[in-house]
């Protein structure tokens, strides 16, 4: 499935419309940036709640497809444009961080 499948199936916000034609390969779900650095994998969909300016680093150096922030997180403008500015896909979702798993899980299976 590609990003922009999924924005349509779960109805997320872009915040960026950056690489929404990326294939999505899995899903990783962290907080923990050193952690994620280390496990989330290039065509990752990342779900966090995060929304520190490194999460676009992190995204990036990962080649992740898109990061959604859970929780209906707000985002600052300056981490939207880092995002632009580097091509890295922000999406947003009201869900938390569970039931957006369980909907990941249902669509991408």
């Amino acid at each position: 499935m590609k990003v922009d499948n999924l924005v349509r199936e779960l109805k997320l916000e872009r915040l960026t419309e950056n690489d929404i034609d990326r294939e999505i390969t899995d899903v990783y779900i962290g907080d923990l940036l050193s952690v994620v650095m280390s496990r989330c994998e290039e065509g990752n969909v990342w779900v966090t709640v995060q929304t520190h300016m490194n999460i676009v680093s992190v995204a990036d150096l990962n080649d992740v497809a898109c990061i959604i922030i859970a929780g209906g997180t707000q985002v600052e403008d300056s981490l939207i444009q880092k995002a632009d500015e580097c091509g890295v896909c922000i999406l947003s979702s009201e869900m938390e961080s569970y039931e957006l798993a369980w909907k990941l899980h249902e669509v991408l299976k």
